[in-house]
């Protein structure tokens, strides 16, 4: 039973418990006194009512007001929000030169730079290679005569992706989060995966089939072209049927003599003489897997694997133009195992 109704009852106890007149005149009077007197009553039922809902309302403002309050204060605390973090990219080092072409100045990239902004498109020499470390765990490594842009990786807004114009290029991508993806754009396919080992080769003078050469060393890859897909897994390759015209139009040149395992290499791991014979056909993404599967190897502090690559590398292909930086990598690798 609510407050209205006992009032109401309250308000009428007189007309029910005390005899009724019967006399006009003096009935006529007491209904006009409880009639009054009902109207004032009403009249503060409902200020009372107001008053109610008033403090009901304030009340509620004020609990709002103290929580906005509270939330500020836990915010002010906190300090300001810390932006999202920039993806940095290192430029780990290379077999020869290799060259960042932005606008009308191409320069040098030198070993341990760090890469900021957009470097414009990388290229490599001819007979030589590169690698590329980004702060996610992206590893790309660049075979000779290759060129790759990472605009789709620093600018705005980045897609996770590198365009390879020509040549070879093998990632290794880390597992990335749901929803996420990265991509290798060709001129003629798309390479999708989610966090895998895969090599990527452009030929644009191959007399038929498609540009693009894809194989995969571990994980799924999804190759998008001409409008349909198809879903790669480890060992599979697509596209890459026909020798690539460009390895088999390379003069062979005679091999330079190999260095000592305890010379100097200079910074960009160029041979002090001559030039290294071109690696045999067909053996380039081969000897490139090997290569960044060491190095990754290396990375995440399992040096007796990357040295096994490393060997296997250099018995396999021992006049290979990637073999001074596998010698470089197995010394380092020496020089930072700890001693019997």
């Amino acid at each position: 039973m609510n407050d209205d109704t006992n009032d109401v009852r309250r308000l009428l106890g007189p007309l029910r418990d005390r005899p009724v007149s019967v006399d006009q005149e003096r009935l006529a009077a007491r209904r006009a006194r409880v009639v009054a007197s009902l109207k004032r009553d009403v009249r503060a039922l409902a200020a009372a009512r107001v008053t109610r809902t008033r403090r009901r309302v304030g009340y509620t403002a004020c609990a709002l007001l103290a929580a906005v309050s509270v939330l500020f204060g836990v915010q002010r605390l906190a300090g300001p929000s810390s932006p999202p973090p920039v993806l940095a990219i290192t430029f780990v080092g290379s077999v020869g030169q290799t060259m960042a072409r932005s606008g009308a100045s191409p320069r040098v990239l030198h070993a341990g730079e760090h890469l900021l902004g957009d470097p414009g498109e990388i290229e490599t020499a001819a007979a030589g290679s590169a690698e590329l470390l980004t702060s996610a765990g992206l590893g790309l490594n660049l075979g000779g005569a290759t060129r790759v842009s990472l605009s789709g990786l620093v600018g705005t807004p980045a897609v996770n992706q590198v365009q390879l114009s020509h040549g070879l290029l093998t990632c290794s991508v880390p597992h990335l989060q749901e929803g996420q993806r990265f991509s290798v754009q060709t001129p003629d396919a798309r390479v999708v995966v989610h966090g895998t080992v895969f090599s990527v080769r452009v030929d644009a003078q191959r007399t038929h089939g498609a540009e693009t050469c894809v194989e995969v060393t571990d994980g799924v890859v999804i190759v998008q072209h001409a409008g349909s897909e198809t879903a790669l897994n480890a060992g599979d390759t697509w596209g890459c049927q026909a020798v690539p015209t460009a390895l088999a139009a390379r003069p062979v040149l005679e091999p330079a003599p190999a260095p000592a395992p305890d010379s100097a290499v200079s910074e960009h791991h160029s041979a002090p003489r001559g030039l290294p014979r071109p690696p045999e056909r067909g053996t380039l993404g081969e000897e490139s897997r090997l290569l960044q599967n060491a190095l990754a190897a290396e990375r995440t502090g399992q040096r007796e694997q990357a040295r096994l690559l490393l060997n296997q590398l250099l018995q396999r292909y021992p006049n290979s133009a990637l073999a001074s930086e596998a010698r470089r990598a197995s010394s380092r690798i020496a020089s930072a195992s700890p001693g019997p």
